[in-house]
């Protein structure tokens, strides 16, 4: 088992070595020969938060897999590990460090227990496994694994560590700060947790609950990191002096404690702390919390009074009152004071989460939500009520935010490489050269989706993956994405039997997988899944809303089947790539995300076609008739009749009506006769037959067969 280190320099490249399990634990038992980790620790700020200067210089360590660098120059996974990582931050001294590694010891699955780089957090290693014992072979399957194992681990250690376990976003790419621990808890024999799968997926009727959820945060943003350390060093240094002014608090009594955390918001406002980041810490870090009247709300409202009474003081000039502050305004002030607000125009809501550097997510602004903060204000004092909340957190002024172009513009330059065709490639066809150019149009007409280039007309184009069963389809349409915009931009369970979840799938979603696609009737797929796709916008009802909106399309469309004859619409294949599967899917590497979708961007910049011609369009059709699936009407008119060329001797000219009457006569019973006009319809979508107009309709030219 290996682990690997990570170090990003300056300029942004990252340098890659894999420590033996063994060799990283003796490693971790001293500082960097420069002493990086002991400064981290030690360096505080004499008066205001600074940044750490080498912050960046600490390797990061992943332990849930082995790193490896790939052809494409990503950085993805060479050999799952099978460990959960599972952290106990803000731990306040070193005693309660050493219990927590004890204790996370007892437990016969944890492999490793030390303390954590900045001396305030332990870090525990556990091990686990499917309930087979395998562990997931590609990263597509080992992120769905690590996320069902951390949620289960996480809730066991709970009940045993004398402190919880602070909560991340699970992803096997976890990564925390080279340690230092001189005396890490190691056992050799720990046993695998066995980690049941017990997903399953949501009935039809729950079909707006999956559309609704929250884009996946990660735990913690680098700046966000490295500000809460800056403001942990200023705290304790505050601490320090406060403390020293005020005297022994067990020879004072239970009021030096009230008299404490007034002196710690007064001189944390001087040093210019936000008064959300002062309310955070001074209750997250009080000891003394068991105290008669010491409670996060008597906190709040010391610092709220010292805050104001400071602010007051400090606007103070020759007008002897100021005028008194509008309700609104003061709504506006204590929220903003305490939450950071977004309009996610993607989700169609508001989202919220805390205005300091403690690691929190973002969360949607729901009722119940709203009548948290109406409470919190009348307990403040104002008088108000939570239709003047809604007023805000609903309006124009909050910033709109757009997670697709957030994420698209982060992507950086394109380093001139084919990653499109590369990514393509893993799938193995007999037409690799084909495949990969028509993937390369559908991925860039899906990009160009996203960003709403031609408002005119959808991404119609579906490419349809064909194979036996394990080969790895469903995994590939899932890494298309990356993590950032998966978790909240994929679906495949998606159900076509009711227009609306359908239309807000196409609104929210990014890519939608039509799993299983051999399951769509022939109706669907003639008339509802061909109207669908290639629709530019949709017409949409969010829940809770009054009014049904139309909004862009974002949503293009993959699918997977396990049989040939799939297709039943002639003249709706030309809306298909059908591309059957030959070998395992190779979804063992992590695709260079940011370099795919940095292709992408310049390529369609510089005008490249997203769409395809009428030639290609033809060719594809052609293509596609090796997967098309003949109705029974076609079948008999093939059993005995053929497309003619009109100069044939043998052709004849004959209607709908005597071309069924013909069928009749000579099969008798077994002809199921259809309606006149759907026999004309499948006729006209029969490639090489020839038609034309007369004075009994359309006519086909035709040979009988002998």
């Amino acid at each position: 088992m290996k682990l690997s280190s990570i170090r990003t320099d300056k300029n942004g490249q990252q340098f890659l070595k894999n420590y033996e399990f063994e060799a990283f634990l003796e490693r971790i038992k001293t500082d960097t020969a420069s002493f990086l980790i002991g400064f981290l620790r030690n360096e505080t700020s004499p008066e205001e938060p600074t940044r750490y200067r080498h912050y960046y210089d600490i390797p990061h360590i992943c332990a849930p897999m082995e790193l490896r660098r790939q052809k494409n120059g990503a950085i993805g996974m060479g050999a799952f590990n099978g460990l959960v990582v599972l952290e106990v931050r803000q731990v306040m001294s070193k005693d309660i460090c050493e219990s927590i590694k004890r204790a996370a010891m007892e437990l016969p699955m944890t492999l490793a227990a030390f303390t954590g780089a900045t001396g305030h957090e332990v870090i525990i290693l556990v091990r686990v496994a499917r309930q087979e014992g395998t562990l997931p072979t590609s990263e597509v399957e080992a992120e769905t694994f690590y996320v069902q194992a951390y949620q289960r681990v996480a809730h066991l250690y709970d009940a045993t560590l004398p402190h919880p376990v602070t909560r991340m976003t699970p992803s096997p790419r976890h990564t925390f700060l080279l340690p230092l621990d001189p005396s890490p808890l190691t056992n050799p024999e720990a046993v695998p947790f066995r980690i049941q799968n017990t997903s399953e997926a949501p009935a039809d009727d729950d079909n707006d609950a999956h559309l609704l959820t929250l884009p996946e945060q990660r735990d913690a943003q680098e700046i966000d990191m490295t500000a809460y350390l800056n403001y942990e060093r200023s705290y304790h240094d505050t601490i320090r002096r406060v403390a020293a002014h005020l005297g022994n608090p067990r020879q004072v009594g239970t009021e030096w404690y009230k008299v404490f955390v007034t002196g710690m918001a007064t001189e944390l406002f001087r040093t210019g702390w936000p008064e959300e980041e002062t309310v955070c810490h001074l209750w997250r870090h009080l000891t003394f919390k068991d105290e008669p009247g010491l409670t996060e709300e008597f906190v709040r409202r010391i610092v709220e009074a010292v805050y104001e009474e400071e602010q007051a003081l400090s606007r103070r000039t020759v007008t002897p009152q100021a005028p008194e502050e509008p309700v609104m305004q003061q709504i506006i002030r204590r929220l903003e004071s305490r939450y950071v607000f977004r309009h996610n125009i993607v989700m169609g809501y508001t989202e919220y989460r805390a205005n300091h550097t403690w690691v929190t997510p973002w969360m949607p602004v729901t009722r119940q939500v709203i009548n948290t903060f109406t409470t919190d204000l009348l307990l403040a004092g104002l008088k108000l009520t939570n239709h003047d909340v809604q007023y805000y957190v609903h309006s124009t002024r909050i910033r709109r935010f757009n997670p697709i172009d957030e994420y698209l513009f982060h992507t950086g330059e394109w380093d001139g490489r084919d990653h499109i065709r590369a990514l393509a490639a893993t799938v193995p066809t007999r037409n690799k050269a084909q495949w990969a150019d028509w993937f390369h149009t559908w991925f860039l007409a899906m990009v160009a989706q996203w960003q709403g280039r031609d408002r005119r007309y959808g991404n119609a184009i579906v490419p349809l993956l064909i194979s036996e069963q394990g080969m790895h389809k469903s995994a590939f349409c899932r890494s298309l994405l990356p993590p950032e915009l998966r978790s909240w931009g994929y679906t495949d369970n998606l159900s076509l039997s009711e227009e609306r979840p359908v239309h807000l799938a196409m609104a929210q979603m990014l890519l939608i997988n039509l799993d299983e696609f051999n399951r769509i009737s022939p109706q669907k797929q003639q008339g509802f899944l061909k109207n669908i796709l290639q629709l530019p916008s949709v017409k949409v009802k969010r829940p809770h809303a009054s009014h049904t909106e139309e909004v862009p399309r974002l949503a293009s469309f993959i699918a997977t089947t396990n049989m040939a004859d799939v297709l039943h619409d002639p003249t709706g294949s030309r809306r298909f790539i059908g591309i059957e599967v030959t070998g395992n899917i190779d979804v063992s590497q992590t695709p260079n995300y940011n370099q795919l979708f940095a292709q992408a961007l310049a390529e369609l910049n510089n005008g490249e076609r997203y769409w395809f011609d009428e030639a290609e369009t033809q060719v594809i059709m052609a293509h596609n008739r090796q997967f098309q699936q003949n109705s029974t009407v076609e079948q008999f008119f093939h059993e005995f009749f053929e497309p003619a060329l009109p100069e044939d001797p043998q052709a004849e000219w004959l209607s709908v009506a005597a071309l069924m009457m013909a069928i009749r006569e000579r099969a008798g019973a077994t002809f199921k006769a259809p309606a006149l006009n759907t026999f004309g319809r499948t006729l006209n979508g029969l490639p090489d037959l020839q038609h034309r107009r007369s004075k009994n309709g359309s006519e086909f030219c035709v040979k009988r067969r002998l």
